[in-house]
């Protein structure tokens, strides 16, 4: 067999179990919320996230040093996880019990060790790695739109907890910035020349 024929089947491999890891995701009913002590572990009643939205699904190492990423990612029913790309095991996932208002957001900044979800009125920090609860902040009156990680600041890159811009609509209409270890709200720009937000936040946000 010639090395590039090797190589496409390596490469279709790759892919069809990344395919799997997905499939699997929206097939299985829900459950309760898995850790890391039952990482790697399947069965049949283990839910991993539902049909996950694609532009919130991404791979990320779930913490620094880390030699294998996971797959995180917010399904249409508001459950965030993360899952074992190589096998399709859920690691962890949280699930809101109720349906709130809302698109759901998932988003992570570079060489982070948390990933920060937005669903309805709800903005939260979780570990990358186990998926336990950081931070939590509420607009309350108001409803998430849009979620960025601040990746810059005054053209520098950002080597610390990175900050969260949340784009809000509702009873208030504007932009907040949340801080990256806390979740405490730094400054909110409210904007009232508009019923809604016609703009969302650019991805890779840098601030001057």
């Amino acid at each position: 067999m010639s090395a590039e024929k090797v190589d496409d089947s390596a490469h279709l491999h790759t892919t069809m179990r990344f395919h799997a890891a997905l499939t699997l995701a929206a097939c299985l009913a829900p459950a309760a919320a898995i850790f890391e002590d039952d990482a790697y572990h399947i069965d049949f009643h283990y839910a991993l996230l539902g049909l996950p939205k694609h532009e919130a699904t991404f791979f990320q190492k779930p913490y620094a040093g880390s030699k294998a990423s996971l797959l995180y990612s917010i399904s249409q029913n508001q459950t965030i996880g993360a899952v074992n790309p190589k096998d399709g095991a859920l690691v962890w996932r949280q699930h809101f019990s109720t349906a709130p208002l809302g698109q759901g957001h998932l988003r992570s900044g570079s060489e982070q060790d948390t990933i920060v979800s937005a669903v309805g009125d709800r903005i939260a920090a979780w570990s990358s790695s186990d998926g336990r609860l950081v931070w939590e902040s509420s607009v309350n009156g108001a409803v998430v739109e849009d979620l960025e990680i601040l990746e810059q600041e005054d053209g520098m890159t950002i080597n610390e907890a990175k900050d969260a811009i949340v784009l809000i609509s509702g009873g208030v209409q504007g932009v907040k910035r949340l801080d990256g270890k806390t979740g405490q709200t730094k400054w909110t720009f409210e904007d009232t020349r508009y019923v809604c937000p016609p703009y969302t936040v650019r991805p890779g946000l840098t601030i001057r």
